[in-house]
C-alpha cells in the first residue's frame, strides 16, 4: 500500500519513475495485492485521472476522495479490480462495506457532476500541461529565497520545501513552526495553501503544498505566485 505521490506526509513527493512498476512486479511475483492511496493525488490532481497512470500501473484496490466531488460535499470511494471483487463475492456473497452515509445521494450527484465537467472541459489535460509550467514558475519566483530547498510535485500537487541550508538540507527547528507561519501569512492575504510539518524524522521539516483548482485562470495563477512569494518573504523577514 502506498501513495504514488506522497501528500501531506512528505509534501508532494512523486515516486521515482519506475518505482510503481517495480512494486507491481514484486507484488505479482509474491501474489500480494497492490493498494494505491490516491485520496490526495488522484482524481486528476496530478494530470492523469489516476496518479498511477504516469507509470502505466493498475492497482488492485484504489482509495480516492477529497477532490472527487470538487469540494462541494464530502465523497470518497474504494475501487476494486474485477478479480478482487469477484473473489470477495465468491466467499461471502456480498461486499460488506455498508456504513451510515454510504451511497449518499447528494454526494454521489455532486461527484458525478464534477467528473462530467472535468471531462467536458478537458481539465485533466490542462492540469498536466499547465502544472509543469506552474512548477517552473514557482521555482523561478521563489528561487531568490535561500530557505527554499526544493520545488517538486506533479500536475497541480506541488510542494515547496524549506531548509536552513541548501547544501546540507538541514531543516529548520520544529519549534519555529515555519510552514504554519507561512500558511497563516498567506491566508491573511487571501491565499489558501497546505502547511506540512514533521516530514524529516517525524519532528522537523517544513513544506507547503500548493494545489490550485483545476479551472484556475491565468490571472489567478499569477496571483498565487505573487501572494505565495509575499507570504514567504514576510515570514522569513520576521525571523
Amino acid at each position: 500500500m502506498f501513495e504514488p505521490v506522497v501528500g501531506a506526509a512528505g509534501g508532494a513527493v512523486p515516486a521515482p519513475d519506475g518505482y510503481a512498476r517495480a512494486i507491481r512486479a514484486v507484488c505479482d511475483r509474491h501474489q500480494v495485492l497492490v493498494i494505491a492511496d490516491e485520496v490526495m493525488c488522484g482524481a486528476g490532481r496530478c494530470g492523469t485521472w489516476r496518479a498511477l497512470e504516469h507509470d502505466g500501473v493498475v492497482p488492485d484496490i484504489m482509495a480516492v476522495g477529497k477532490g472527487l466531488a470538487g469540494g462541494y460535499i464530502p465523497l470518497a470511494a474504494t475501487i476494486l479490480r474485477k478479480e478482487v471483487g469477484d473473489t470477495i463475492l465468491s466467499g461471502q456473497g456480498a461486499i460488506m462495506t455498508g456504513h451510515t452515509y454510504s451511497g449518499h445521494t447528494a454526494a454521489c450527484a455532486a461527484g458525478l457532476a464534477v467528473q462530467r465537467i472535468i471531462e467536458r472541459e478537458s481539465l485533466v489535460d490542462r492540469v498536466r500541461s499547465r502544472g509543469e509550467t506552474l512548477r517552473r514558475e514557482l521555482g523561478a519566483a521563489l528561487g531568490r529565497f535561500d530557505a527554499v530547498g526544493d520545488v517538486r510535485g506533479r500536475g497541480y500537487l506541488i510542494g515547496i520545501e524549506f531548509v536552513r541550508d541548501r547544501a546540507t538540507r538541514e531543516p529548520f527547528p520544529a519549534e519555529r513552526a515555519l510552514s504554519q507561519s507561512i500558511g497563516r501569512s498567506a491566508f491573511e492575504d487571501g491565499l489558501i495553501i497546505y502547511p506540512c510539518a514533521g516530514n524529516v524524522g517525524g519532528v522537523s521539516g517544513d513544506t507547503v503544498i500548493v494545489a490550485p483548482p483545476f479551472n484556475a485562470s491565468e490571472g489567478e495563477l499569477s496571483e498565487l505566485l505573487e501572494k505565495l512569494a509575499g507570504a514567504i518573504g514576510r515570514t522569513l523577514a520576521a525571523g
